[in-house]
């Protein structure tokens, strides 16, 4: 690999991360507003999470981060590919770096601070088997998308 494919490499996945904390927290941002609740505040470095009150709907509100996450990276990627753009495959990348940190974060539940939303969610009554299945879904997905992906980021240049 050479220099400036890692430094893309790492740009690139930084970029990726935090557009999909960002995507995912606009999520929840969107069923509180919808749902009536109120938001407080909203933090994506170093790790996001959405201050909400006055949930009314909260396995709506919980579950919107990863659900909008997921559906509207790879309604980007659709899009993307749809309208041809030579740089579709970065889109591609995107939704699959997507589903699978959405698909984890509730399937799994890897966070290490904080009340997480997989675990909200199980508070308020929602079945841990349907998020396994979400995380499983849309890890599958994401490792799907990935597939073949890397002849776009590592071919030779002349």
């Amino acid at each position: 690999m050479r220099f400036h494919q890692a430094v893309f490499l790492l740009l690139f996945l930084t970029a990726c991360w935090f557009g999909m904390l960002s995507i995912h927290e606009l999520g929840h941002v969107l069923a509180a507003w919808s749902s009536g609740a109120a938001v407080e505040r909203v933090v994506i470095f170093p790790i996001s999470r959405t201050d909400t009150v006055n949930v009314e709907y909260p396995l709506f509100l919980y579950s919107a981060g990863a659900v909008f996450g997921s559906v509207f990276s790879v309604l980007l990627w659709l899009i993307a590919k749809g309208i041809r753009l030579k740089t579709a495959h970065l889109f591609r990348f995107f939704a699959g770096f997507c589903l699978i940190a959405n698909g984890a974060y509730i399937g799994f539940d890897f966070s290490i601070v904080g009340p997480t939303d997989a675990g909200l969610l199980i508070e308020h009554g929602a079945s841990r088997l349907t998020l396994v299945l979400f995380g499983v879904l849309c890890v599958s997905g994401g490792l799907f998308l990935w597939h073949g992906q890397s002849r776009n980021f590592l071919r030779k240049r002349r």
